[in-house]
C-alpha cells in the first residue's frame, strides 16, 4: 500500500462563530483546503478535501490614522461613512489590544481528543487575541477532523492472490503516523445576503446583509514560524535588571500581522484511524496572553510564596547614661545610686510596652569589675546587688544599685560597670523578645564620628545590650 505522506503543509481548518462542528457537519472544499464550518451559519454542504496546502496567509492588518465622522443635522449619510465609523472604533480597539495588552490566548482554546470519533479532535470555546489586536473567540467547543489519507493506486503488476505461495503471509500496510500543529486564526464570515435595490452598475447584486466574527483551526504539517519567537519569549531571563526593566520605554510600537494563526497544541505521532490520546497533545506551546485576572493570579500566587514579613520589633530607644564616659565616684553615687529615701538608677527606655516578668535582677544587671592597684594583677568581677523596677506605662526599667553596698564597697576604687540586659529574656506585650543588640555606627556627617546607634536591633528579636561606664578617683 502507498502510504499518505504529504511534502508540504496540510491544513485542516475548522471555523467556529455560534456553534460546533460535529460528523458529518456542513463543510466547503476550497481549491487544496479541506474546511468544516459551523452548522446553522455554514455555505453550501459537500466533502472536505484532504490536499497537502500552503500555510495560510494572513491577511492585512496595519492601523490607519484615526479619522470619525463628523454629524451635522442635514447630513447625508452613504455606506462609506457608516463603514468608517464601524473602522474607527474597530481600529480603537485593535490598537489598544496590541499597545497595551499584547497576543496570545486568554482563556480555554485547549485541544482535546473527541470522545466518541478517532478521525477529529476538540478545541474548546475560549478567546485568544492575534497580533493584529483582532479577537477570536470559540463560544462553543469546535469539532475538528483530521486530513483523510488519499486511497493507495493498485499495483497493475501484482500477482493475483491465487498466485501467492501458500506460507506466505499478506504484507501489512505501512503505518503512517503524522505530528499536527493546531493553529488558530481571525476570519470573517459575510452572511444574509440580500439583493441590493440601488446597484452601482445595471442589474441586481447581491450583498451581505452582515459580518460575523469567527474563527478558523488550522492543522499544519510544518511548525509555524512563530514558534521560536513564543520560546524565546517564554524563557527569556531578565537577570538583575528589573528595575531598569520597570523604567525602561520601549522605542518602537510592537510590529503588527507577523503572527496570524495562533498556535495552540502540538498532536505528535498520530496515525488516521488510530484513538487519539491526552498524551500525543502537547497545549504548552500556546502564547499566553497577560490579562489582568491571570496577573492578578499571579502576583497573589508570587505573594503567598514570599518570606513572610518580619514581625514589627519593640527597641530600646534609649539609655539614661553615656557609653564609655568617665565619672568620679561623687558623681556617679549622685547620678546613678542616690539613697534609700531617694534612689536613683540606671534608666532603659523601651518604644513599645515590655512585659514585667521578663525584667529582674537576672536580666538587668550592673557588674563591677576593679581596677588592682598594681596593673599586673588579675581584675576581680562582682555584681552588684540591685533591684529592677518596672514603670507604670510599661516603657521603662531602672536598676538601682543598694545604696549601702555602693558607699560601703565602691567608694573607694577605681571600677568599670559593665550594664547588660539580656533582651532574649525580655519580651514585649505581643510575647516577642525586644530586639535589644546595641550596634555601633559611624555618623553619617562630615567627620563620620564613632557612635552607637539607637534604637537598638539588627532586625532579629532578642539580643544583648551591653555598655559600660568608668569609675576613678583621679582624672
Amino acid at each position: 500500500m502507498q502510504a499518505y505522506n504529504p511534502t508540504k503543509s496540510g491544513t485542516a481548518t475548522a471555523a467556529s462563530g455560534t456553534s460546533t462542528s460535529t460528523t458529518g457537519a456542513a463543510a466547503t472544499a476550497a481549491a487544496g483546503t479541506g474546511s468544516a464550518t459551523s452548522p446553522g451559519t455554514a455555505p453550501s454542504s459537500s466533502k472536505p478535501s484532504t490536499a497537502p496546502t500552503a500555510t495560510p496567509a494572513c491577511a492585512p492588518c496595519d492601523i490607519p490614522a484615526f479619522c470619525r465622522s463628523y454629524f451635522y443635522t442635514g447630513k447625508l449619510l452613504t455606506e462609506g461613512d457608516l463603514n468608517r465609523e464601524q473602522r474607527y472604533m474597530i481600529d480603537k480597539l485593535r490598537l489598544h489590544y496590541v499597545a497595551l495588552h499584547g497576543w496570545g490566548v486568554a482563556c480555554g482554546l485547549m485541544v482535546r481528543p473527541h470522545a466518541q470519533c478517532t478521525d477529529r479532535f476538540v478545541v474548546t470555546a475560549g478567546l485568544a487575541v492575534d497580533d493584529c489586536g483582532r479577537e477570536i473567540r470559540l463560544v462553543k467547543d469546535c469539532v475538528t477532523m483530521f486530513p483523510k489519507p488519499p486511497q493507495p493506486v493498485p499495483d497493475p503488476c501484482q500477482p493475483e492472490s491465487g498466485e501467492c505461495d501458500e506460507g506466505e503471509e499478506p504484507a501489512r500496510p505501512k503505518r503512517n503516523c503524522q505530528t499536527y500543529y493546531v493553529c488558530i486564526q481571525y476570519n470573517e464570515c459575510k452572511e444574509d445576503f440580500m439583493p441590493v435595490v440601488f446597484a452601482d452598475c445595471c442589474g441586481t447584486a447581491n450583498q451581505p446583509n452582515r459580518v460575523c466574527e469567527c474563527a478558523t483551526v488550522n492543522l499544519l504539517l510544518d511548525p509555524p514560524a512563530c514558534l521560536k519567537e513564543i520560546e524565546e519569549r517564554k524563557h527569556l531571563r531578565h537577570g538583575e535588571r528589573c528595575y531598569e526593566l520597570w523604567e525602561r520605554i520601549p522605542e518602537k510600537c510592537p510590529p503588527t500581522g507577523k503572527v496570524c494563526c495562533i498556535p495552540l497544541a502540538i498532536i505528535r505521532d498520530y496515525a488516521y484511524g488510530e484513538p487519539l490520546t491526552e498524551a500525543m497533545i502537547d497545549n504548552s506551546i500556546r502564547p499566553a496572553m497577560p490579562s489582568l485576572p491571570r496577573l492578578e493570579e499571579l502576583i497573589r500566587c508570587v505573594m503567598e510564596h514570599l518570606p513572610q514579613a518580619p514581625p514589627r520589633l519593640t527597641h530600646i530607644s534609649r539609655y539614661h547614661w553615656d557609653h564609655d564616659r568617665e565619672y568620679h565616684p561623687g558623681e556617679f553615687l549622685y547620678e546613678f545610686v542616690g539613697t534609700h529615701e531617694s534612689p536613683r538608677g540606671f534608666e532603659i527606655e523601651f518604644d513599645e510596652r515590655v512585659h514585667f516578668k521578663g525584667l529582674n535582677n537576672r536580666t538587668f544587671q550592673a557588674t563591677i569589675v576593679r581596677e588592682p592597684p598594681d596593673g599586673h594583677e588579675p581584675r576581680h568581677l562582682e555584681i552588684a546587688p540591685a533591684r529592677v523596677t518596672r514603670s507604670e506605662d510599661g516603657r521603662r526599667c531602672t536598676l538601682h544599685i543598694d545604696p549601702e553596698y555602693a558607699h560601703h564597697h565602691l567608694h573607694d576604687y577605681n571600677f568599670d560597670v559593665f550594664l547588660t540586659l539580656r533582651c532574649d529574656k525580655v519580651i514585649d506585650e505581643r510575647g516577642i523578645p525586644v530586639d535589644g543588640n546595641l550596634l555601633a555606627g559611624l555618623r553619617e556627617d562630615d567627620e563620620h564620628d564613632y557612635m552607637l546607634r539607637l534604637p537598638t536591633g539588627d532586625g532579629v528579636p532578642g539580643g544583648l545590650f551591653e555598655s559600660w561606664i568608668r569609675v576613678r578617683r583621679e582624672r
